[in-house]
């Protein structure tokens, strides 16, 4: 599973508007602040109008605002909303996709490491993040349990 450009840019917009406490900000400045190229910063603020995240106000003293709580959707949601469906193999997410599924001994690898991931992505929202308050296990937590077992 890959982070797109275009995600990775609508979090640094999305975060913005989280830091910015409701007041509207202009595109334009976000692009800026944040080093993303303006058109592309104008398509993803498209992109999050229609995903219900922001709303887009016009006028001298316009720009967007978030449209939904940041403490109502998590950073899976918002993931998957830009880039689809998260997973780490197709065949976790397209039944049928490989004509192997049954046979496959790895395919019951990739469904479980695929309900680890979305679980992880899905146990914290982003303003979570923002403020520190999320309760992800870190990564070395999960390869301590993991040494543990063996």
């Amino acid at each position: 599973m890959d982070i797109t450009r275009r995600t990775d840019y609508a979090i640094r917009l999305i975060a913005a508007l989280i830091e910015n406490k409701g007041a509207p900000l202009s595109v334009r400045e976000v692009a800026e602040k944040q080093d993303i190229p303006y058109a592309f910063a104008r398509s993803i603020q498209h992109d999050l109008a229609l995903g219900g995240f922001i709303r887009s106000l016009r006028g001298a003293r316009g720009g967007m605002i978030l449209a939904k709580d940041p403490d109502s959707f998590t950073l899976l949601e918002f993931i998957e909303t830009l880039q689809g469906a998260v997973s780490i193999a197709v065949c976790t997410t397209e039944p049928g996709w490989c004509p192997r599924d049954e046979d496959c001994t790895f395919h019951n690898v990739w469904l479980n490491a695929n309900t680890m991931l979305r679980d992880y992505l899905s146990s914290a929202t982003i303003k979570d993040i923002l403020e520190g308050k999320y309760s992800l296990p870190s990564v070395v937590a999960i390869s301590q349990d993991a040494d543990a077992s063996e």
